[in-house]
């Protein structure tokens, strides 16, 4: 039981895929999220750090008081089904990006779904949408996070 155990920990880990922060900063630094210019290459890696530790195949779900999923969040930056993507459980959301929540959930370096839905949630609320980076992120010294990335 306990190897069963262990190697089903082993799977699910060695499927996810980890970024490193270079990687983030390079896929920002070539996206549309640099015409934001309120917001540094910097701000995105730390807020993707902060959200999934770079974690390509990030899933969380939020849970009410009675048990209940009541939304999820996907993918590197954490996307919420509640308003910007359509998943099974919320099918009819608002879904301002136009995108199927799994959409985020990719095995590889391409982050353009994400960064292309992270581009419509920035412009409607700006990076404040993600409580994490106005914990961690704003206002703070977060340039270390884009150090010897040689963007």
């Amino acid at each position: 039981m306990k190897t069963l155990i262990i190697f089903s920990v082993l799977l699910t880990v060695t499927n996810a895929r980890i970024l490193s922060r270079c990687q983030v900063a390079r896929a920002v630094k070539n996206s549309i999220l640099t015409k934001f210019t309120a917001y540094s290459v910097a701000d995105w890696v730390c807020m993707a750090y902060h959200e999934s530790e770079y974690n390509t195949l990030a899933e969380y779900y939020e849970r009410g008081n009675d048990g209940k999923i009541w939304s999820g969040d996907y993918g590197i930056f954490q996307i919420n089904s509640n308003w910007w993507c359509a998943d099974q459980m919320f099918p009819d959301g608002p879904n301002a990006c136009n995108m199927n929540c799994l959409t985020f959930l990719n095995n590889n370096k391409d982050l353009k779904p994400d960064i292309d839905c992270a581009a419509v949630i920035v412009n409607q609320q700006g990076m404040e949408a993600w409580t994490s980076w106005v914990k961690n992120c704003k206002g703070k010294w977060i340039d270390y996070y884009t150090y010897f990335c040689f963007l």
